[in-house]
């Protein structure tokens, strides 16, 4: 039997050879979901190219064939794929390579579907490391994902998110043009600065969901691998002191990474032998960086002062080790007891996240006796990134249970929905998300986008649907 998509096929073929292209259903249905609960969305062919020079050929073919582009990272996504079905799906981590380490300029240059953990292991052996280095999803998620959602997570409360290291892309347009952004627009320079050279065209494909163009290559910048390290944990009686002391603490900007752990997740971490943490109501949880241990040392007695300060009591910093040190080697799929889990991660002010934790009790309010009939469980931890606090406010449930999975989809609607109305940033889209976002767009700033969508994909190639483009 000839299959409807052999053409397709074969024109695929052409380009990376017949060894990574498949249209067989068990291959296509593995590419079907991200690590959402959210339903399949099921392709025509999957292709794995290896260049830029190939991305650019399969969108010119895409084009022709008038078919719908899905681009797959690492597929580590909690927010569902693009609306639809059929087209391609572009599996990017073929593209794993580190192209360029530029030690004079302080940057690498990787191809944008290697994935967080493989390029810090290679920069670690050269003595390098990313400022921010990576979302703790790292071990499957790549670089290109990571940029088209504005990742947050390790290094974030002294570095910020992707965005703040990212200084250049190269990336195939809807139309299959190939451009470079930041200096490496300039064939004359090299890649170093994102900054001049006319308009900001990098930020245009920062959080865009892949919807303006498939990014092939980013230039990052690069830090000395740090000699030294401190950890602190602190145990907090009230959640407004915490944040105060987090925001007091981000004012000076001394720790690599900080963060906020909740009444449930204390408890279960406490269960699991992290002293201290058994019965506290809210802790925070440092992890300081330098290159001496005067350094190091100066840095974590400043912290001490400021926790103490609004009555934050020291206790082992059994958690940030953990956490912050090898956060690859056991980041889990699966809750405390096996479950499957979501969430969605956005940024607030520091000081007004106590508001805003009120807000997701008020909505749950409405859930209660169905939460607990179907052993729903709610848990929040935080990340601070710069200025402003990302809480993941966690949705757990046995998942063999159909109807426990379709009530937390209807609760997480739920809490985002309201968190939008109140001020929250997501920045982790998708699909979900992301139409509740762009619900939320003024009609102008909707037109300019969708001008821009237009204008880049005249035939609705790229990730159609996603931002309700």
């Amino acid at each position: 039997m000839v299959s409807p998509h052999s053409a397709l096929v074969e024109a695929l073929s052409n380009i990376v050879g017949s060894k990574f292209v498949s249209d067989d259903i068990n291959v296509r249905l593995a590419y079907s979901r991200d690590a959402s609960p959210e339903p399949p969305r099921v392709c025509d062919v999957v292709v794995r190219p290896s260049s830029t020079e190939e991305v650019a050929e399969i969108v010119k073919v895409a084009n022709r064939f008038k078919v719908p582009i899905i681009i797959r990272g690492g597929g580590a996504g909690l927010v569902g794929l693009p609306p639809g079905s059929g087209g391609i799906t572009i599996d990017m981590t073929r593209m794993s390579k580190i192209v360029e380490l530029d030690e004079t300029s302080m940057t690498v240059t990787v191809q944008a579907g290697i994935n967080w953990s493989l390029m810090t292991y290679d920069l670690k052996k050269k003595g390098y490391r990313t400022p921010f280095y990576g979302p703790f999803s790292g071990g499957a998620a790549t670089v290109g994902g990571s940029i088209s959602n504005a990742s947050v997570g390790l290094g974030s409360a002294k570095y910020g998110s992707v965005a703040d290291i990212l200084v250049g892309l190269e990336v195939v347009l809807p139309t299959g043009d190939v451009i470079r952004t930041g200096s490496g627009a300039n064939p004359y320079a090299k890649k170093f600065t994102r900054w001049g050279f006319g308009p900001d065209t990098t930020g245009l494909f920062i959080g865009d969901q892949g919807v303006f163009g498939i990014k092939t290559e980013a230039s990052l910048k690069i830090i000395p691998w740090p000699d030294e390290q401190a950890f602190g944990s602190y145990v907090f009686q009230d959640l407004e002191k915490a944040c105060r002391a987090m925001h007091e603490l981000q004012s000076k900007r001394r720790a690599t990474n900080i963060a906020l752990l909740e009444p449930d997740f204390n408890r279960i971490f406490g269960k699991a032998g992290f002293r201290g943490l058994a019965d506290a109501p809210f802790s925070v949880h440092i992890h300081v960086e330098g290159y001496s241990k005067d350094e190091v040392e100066k840095h974590k007695a400043l912290i001490d002062d400021i926790m103490k300060k609004h009555d934050g009591q020291e206790v082992p910093p059994d958690f940030p080790i953990w956490n912050f040190t090898r956060p690859w080697e056991w980041q889990p799929r699966t809750g405390p007891l096996g479950q499957a889990w979501i969430t969605a991660c956005y940024k607030v002010p520091i000081l007004d996240y106590p508001a805003h934790r009120d807000l997701w009790y008020r909505v749950l309010d409405k859930y209660r006796e169905v939460m607990k009939e179907k052993r729903i469980d709610f848990y929040v931890a935080s990340l601070v990134v710069e200025n402003a606090l990302d809480p993941m406010n966690v949705l757990y449930w046995f998942d063999k249970d159909e109807e426990a999975r379709e009530w937390v989809r209807k609760i997480w609607r739920d809490l985002i929905e309201n968190e939008i109305r109140y001020g929250a940033i997501h920045y982790w889209l998708g699909k979900v998300i992301g139409e509740r976002v762009a619900r939320a767009y003024t009609g102008v700033y909707f037109d300019f986008l969708r001008s821009l969508k237009r204008t880049l994909d005249p035939n609705n190639i790229l990730n159609p649907g996603l931002l309700l483009l």
